[in-house]
């Protein structure tokens, strides 16, 4: 069976903020600055939502300690 490209998404964000409610928060409201500044329900609606996961392995695999927050867009001051 094939996993749908948001759970895909929220099983890797899981591995980086265990609280489900703050992941889905995340996928829905939080823009990307590293793709454009659209959130991951954007992109997942508009056939992207790999790219979101490429991020995310990406950061999963970095070498060093474990990612402490989810990806974001840099807030202006």
């Amino acid at each position: 069976m094939r996993t749908g490209i948001v759970r895909r998404v929220a099983t890797l964000a899981l591995q980086i903020e265990p609280d489900r409610s703050r992941v889905l928060h995340w996928i829905v409201h939080t823009p990307l600055a590293a793709l454009g500044g659209h959130t991951t329900f954007e992109l997942a609606c508009n056939g992207q939502g790999e790219r979101v996961v490429d991020l995310l392995r990406s950061l999963l695999e970095q070498s060093g300690p474990p990612p402490s927050h989810l990806p974001h867009a840099t807030v202006a001051r």
